[in-house]
């Protein structure tokens, strides 16, 4: 795992990827033991000592436990106060009637960012863990792609497409991954995949994609556990700094200094 901060240029676009928040409907509510809003604000705290000038700041899902609409507008008035531009995509906690979307269901949301371009998709589905990318969203995901055929493309989604040989965790994955990458196959400017759920730093290399996963900004799962498992690694983040010649750097960061006490009677997703 990397840790260093990594050196800018000017011509770099600076993003910062946060996943799995967990908020509950009240900041001093507990999730699995744990403070959920103390420690969001705690990796915030660090990404500001950290980053001086960020471009963006995504949140690939999960940004609620307890999906009310007073969570959801207390992440926005929260985040709205930094200055900087935030994106968000649901995860399988959202509640995606009441979820801040950039774009108007099933139309991807496409961040530009020079010669980039982010795209975002929803793998959520209602009433399940796992997760599923609608067909009509990949048709505009593949049009969107034809089009964008002269930019550099990150895309981002909820749930991990590859296994991460962890026998519970494995179930949840995004269950139409093999579809995902069809539509991206033929596309050799797609740089990354990005995605959350899976509460924990991993790296598969498919076709020239880079797919990531990013520590959660709360409580961490165990990897390569066959069984439901936490693990009591601090929480993180990731940042990635954009080239203007379609290379990218990636580093995560964990809190120092935070304790982590999780209930260990908690045994289920």
């Amino acid at each position: 795992m990397q840790s260093e901060i990594l050196p800018q240029t000017d011509k770099d676009r600076v993003i910062i990827q946060i996943t799995d928040t967990h908020l509950m409907d009240k900041p001093d509510a507990e999730f699995v033991g744990i403070n959920p809003e103390e420690s969001f604000h705690a990796v915030m705290d660090d990404i500001q000592q950290r980053y001086k000038n960020i471009d963006l700041i995504l949140h690939t899902g999960d940004l609620a436990q307890a999906a009310f609409p007073e969570t959801y507008a207390r992440y926005l008035e929260y985040m709205q106060r930094f200055g900087v531009d935030f994106y968000q995509i649901p995860g399988n906690h959202d509640n995606i009637n009441l979820f801040p979307f950039h774009s108007p269901e099933p139309i991807p949301a496409v961040i530009e960012l020079d010669q980039w371009r982010i795209i975002l998709l929803n793998s959520a589905v209602g009433g399940r863990t796992d997760g599923n990318i609608q067909t009509e969203q990949l048709v505009h995901l593949k049009r969107l792609l034809e089009q964008l055929r002269d930019k550099f493309i990150l895309i981002a989604c909820h749930h991990n497409p590859f296994d991460m040989h962890s026998k519970w965790l494995d179930q949840h994955k995004l269950k139409n991954a093999d579809e995902l990458k069809a539509v991206l196959e033929p596309f050799d400017n797609i740089k990354a995949v990005l995605h959350g759920h899976v509460h924990q730093e991993s790296y598969n290399l498919w076709n020239g994609i880079q797919f990531i996963s990013t520590p959660a900004t709360c409580v961490q799962f165990k990897p390569l556990s066959q069984e439901f498992s936490f693990d009591p690694i601090a929480p993180g983040y990731r940042c990635l700094h954009l080239k203007a010649n379609g290379e990218f750097e990636t580093s995560v960061h964990r809190l120092d200094h935070f304790k982590v006490t999780i209930n260990e009677e908690i045994s289920g997703y």
